[in-house]
C-alpha cells in the first residue's frame, strides 16, 4: 500500500510517500495493520497542512520531524499522547474561578507540530483555532487498529468487573425508593400483541448468516414458552384454541417444536476494536433469545414513549444531550457525567430488585444467564445483559433516568418546608413522584428556583448542576463507576454528550479517522466510511484532507464484484472550480472503477 501527499510549504511543493515500508519501521503491531495505517498516517499529514495559520508557511522540516517522532517514539504513542493532551487543553478550561479561562501553558505542546497554533490561540483565543487542534490531538483517537494485546486487557477488565458486581451490596433503602419510582411511572408490560423479530448483528450459533439462516436455526425454547405464552405454543400445541396464534408470532411455528431441538441459553463472548488503547467486549447472544429480545424492546420503547420517562429518554435521538451539553457549556446550569463500563456494570440483582413484576418476565424469560469465554469454558454472569443483548441499553436509560429522578426528589424533599411533621422520604415519593417529575422542564429556562431539563441516553447523563453529587453518590452506591475524566461539571466550559464536544456554547466536535475495512481493495464499509469522513473534512473546510480522501478513493483499486460497476455511485461534494476552495488538482487514472457524482 503507497499513498503520497502533495503540500505546499515556505520551501516549495513537498512530496510525502507513506508505503509499506515505512509502516514496517514502526514495529510488527503496525505492520499487520500496514493498509489502514498508511492512509490514516497520509490523512493526519493532509489535515496537518489545513492549519487555519498559513500552512503555506510551515518548513519542510516540520512535516519530516513529525513523521521521524513517530517512528522513535511510536504510532500507539504519539495517538494516546496527543488524545490525553486534547483532553487537558479543554478540561482546563473554565466560565469563572481560576485566574485566566483558558487554563495555565502546557509545555507538552512544544513536541506536537501544531505548538504554533496552540501559542497563538494562547494569545487570542480564536474558536477555529481550537477547533483545529482538537481535531488534529483526536484524529488518530478511533482508528480501526487490530491487536491481539488489547483483547487479553479488554478480558481482564470484564472479569474485574464480573467480581466487582459479585462483592456488591446493594443499599435496601436505594433499591427501595428505585423501586416506588419505577412502580410510579413505568406501565404495565403487555405481551398480547408481542412482535419479535431477527436483528441485524451475529449471533451466538457458528455459521448462521442472514435472515434466511436465522430462520432456519430459530429453535424451541421451553422458558420462553412457558413464561410468555403459558406453554400453549411449543408444548402443548393449544396456542389457537386459546387465541394465542402461533403464526404471528413464530415466522415458521412448525421449528417451534421441542423434537427438533432446544435452543441454547449461553451466549458468547468476543472483542471488537474500540480505540488505540483497548478493545470492547460484546456478547452474541442465541438466536432464539435474540429475536424474541427485539419483541421485548420493541414493547418497552413504545412503553417509554407513553410514560413519564419520555422526558428523560429518547432512544431514537441523541439531540436533545447534545442540545443540553451545548447549553451547559457557557450557562454551567447542566453537567454531562459519563460512566466506565456502564453496561457491564447492571448487576442482575439491580434489575430483580427495582423493576415491576410485569416487565421482569419477560427481561429475564430472555436474558442469557452465561456466556462461552474465549477458551470455550462457560461463565455464570452476574451482569444483567452484556453488550449485545437488545434489552442492554433500554435497561440502563430506564436505571439511569430513576436515578436522576431521585436525585431531584432527594433535593426537592430537602429544600422545601422542614416542618417535624413531614412524612418519611419512601412515603413522600409515593405523594409526589409525579407532580416532581412533571414539574422538571423539556426546554432549558434560566430559573434559580426550578431545576433545568435532564437526559439519558444509555451512559451519557445530563443533569442540573445541583444534582451532580447527589447521582454520582447514588450511582457509586449501585456499583457503577463515574468516568471523572469524561465528565465535566460546574465551572468547567466544556460539555460532552453523545459525541457532541461544547466549549463555551461552540462546537468544537472533532474529526476521526473512521474508515472501516481499508484493504488491497474496495469494501462496502470502506467506501461509506470513505465517503463520510470526505464529506465531513468538506464541511469544516480541510481543503488538503477533502482533496486527498476524494482523490485516493477514486483511484483506489475495486474488486471484480464491484468493478466497472454503473449503479455505484458515491456521494461526494462537487466543487466547480477546485482552486478556488484551495484544492492541487491531481491527475488520476482514466479508468476509474466507481463513479462520481
Amino acid at each position: 500500500m503507497r499513498h503520497e501527499v502533495l503540500i505546499r510549504t515556505s520551501g516549495g511543493r513537498l512530496s510525502i510517500i507513506i508505503d509499506d515500508a515505512f509502516c514496517q519501521s514502526l514495529g510488527e503491531s503496525v505492520y499487520r495493520n500496514r493498509e489502514v495505517v498508511s492512509l490514516f498516517l497520509a490523512s493526519w499529514i493532509s489535515l496537518l497542512a489545513d492549519s487555519p495559520l498559513s500552512p503555506e508557511m510551515k518548513p519542510k522540516r516540520l512535516y519530516r520531524s513529525f513523521l521521524k517522532r513517530i517512528q522513535t517514539v511510536g504510532l500507539k504513542a504519539i495517538i494516546l499522547g496527543y488524545s490525553d493532551l486534547a483532553h487537558e487543553l479543554v478540561a482546563r478550561q473554565s466560565l469563572m474561578g481560576s485566574g485566566t479561562s483558558i487554563g495555565d501553558w502546557i509545555d507538552d505542546f512544544k513536541d506536537t507540530p501544531v505548538f504554533f497554533e496552540y501559542h497563538r490561540f494562547y494569545q487570542i483565543r480564536d474558536v477555529k483555532l481550537l477547533d483545529f487542534l482538537y481535531t488534529f490531538l483526536n484524529f488518530g483517537k478511533k482508528l480501526d487498529f487490530i491487536d491481539e494485546s488489547f483483547n487479553s486487557a479488554a478480558f481482564r477488565s470484564w472479569l474485574d468487573v464480573e467480581e466487582r458486581l459479585g462483592d456488591l451490596l446493594l443499599p435496601e433503602d436505594l433499591t427501595s425508593y428505585l423501586k416506588k419510582i419505577l412502580l410510579k411511572l413505568l406501565p404495565t408490560f403487555e405481551i398480547d400483541d408481542l412482535r419479535p423479530k431477527f436483528g441485524p448483528g451475529s449471533v451466538q450459533e457458528r455459521g448462521v448468516v442472514g435472515r434466511i439462516g436465522k430462520l432456519k436455526s430459530l429453535a424451541y425454547d421451553p422458558i420462553i414458552d412457558r413464561f410468555l405464552f403459558h406453554g400453549h405454543i411449543g408444548k402443548y400445541g393449544m396456542g389457537e384454541d386459546l387465541g394465542i396464534s402461533a403464526s404471528s408470532v413464530i415466522p415458521d411455528p412448525s421449528s417451534w417444536d421441542p423434537a427438533r431441538g432446544i435452543s441454547s441459553r449461553i451466549s458468547r463472548l468476543m472483542f471488537v476494536p474500540k480505540n488505540m488503547k483497548t478493545a470492547r467486549s460484546i456478547c452474541m447472544e442465541p438466536n432464539t433469545l435474540m429475536f424474541f429480545q427485539q419483541g421485548i424492546l420493541d414493547q418497552m420503547l413504545r412503553l417509554i414513549r407513553g410514560s413519564e420517562y419520555r422526558n428523560f429518554i429518547d432512544i431514537r435521538s441523541q439531540d436533545r444531550n447534545r442540545m443540553l451539553s451545548d447549553i451547559g457549556s457557557y450557562t454551567g446550569d447542566i453537567d454531562t457525567l459519563d460512566l466506565s463500563a456502564a453496561s457491564d456494570s447492571v448487576s442482575v440483582d439491580l434489575v430483580k430488585r427495582i423493576f415491576p413484576p410485569s416487565w421482569l418476565i419477560p427481561m429475564l424469560a430472555t436474558r442469557t444467564g452465561s456466556v462461552y469465554l474465549p477458551d470455550g469454558s462457560v461463565y455464570n454472569l452476574r451482569k444483567f445483559a452484556p453488550m449485545g443483548s437488545a434489552l442492554c441499553f433500554p435497561t440502563q436509560c430506564i436505571i439511569f433516568a430513576s436515578v436522576c429522578i431521585l436525585a431531584s426528589l432527594i433535593y426537592t424533599y430537602e429544600t422545601e418546608d422542614e416542618s417535624p411533621a413531614r412524612p418519611l422520604f419512601l412515603d413522600w415519593i409515593y405523594d409526589n413522584c409525579l407532580r416532581v417529575v412533571r414539574s422538571l422542564p423539556y426546554y432549558y429556562q434560566y430559573n434559580n428556583h426550578q431545576l433545568s431539563p435532564m437526559a439519558v441516553y444509555g451512559d451519557d447523563i445530563c443533569l442540573d448542576s445541583r444534582l451532580t453529587v447527589i447521582v454520582k453518590s447514588i450511582l457509586t452506591s449501585l456499583g457503577f463507576t463515574v468516568n471523572d475524566n469524561k465528565s465535566f461539571c460546574g465551572s468547567q466550559s466544556f460539555r460532552e454528550s453523545c459525541g457532541g464536544y461544547y466549549l463555551d456554547g461552540h462546537d468544537i466536535t472533532p474529526l476521526y479517522f473512521r474508515i472501516k475495512g481499508v484493504r488491497r481493495q474496495l469494501a462496502p464499509e470502506h467506501v461509506v466510511s470513505h465517503v463520510h469522513l470526505i464529506n465531513a473534512a468538506f464541511g469544516k473546510g480541510y481543503k488538503n484532507l477533502y482533496r486527498f480522501l476524494r482523490r485516493t478513493l477514486v483511484t483506489w483499486e475495486c474488486g471484480g464484484r464491484y468493478r466497472n460497476t454503473n449503479s455505484s455511485y458515491i456521494s461526494i461534494p462537487y466543487v466547480s472550480d477546485p482552486e478556488s476552495f484551495g484544492i492541487m488538482v491531481a491527475s488520476t487514472p482514466k479508468n476509474n472503477h466507481l463513479e462520481t457524482r
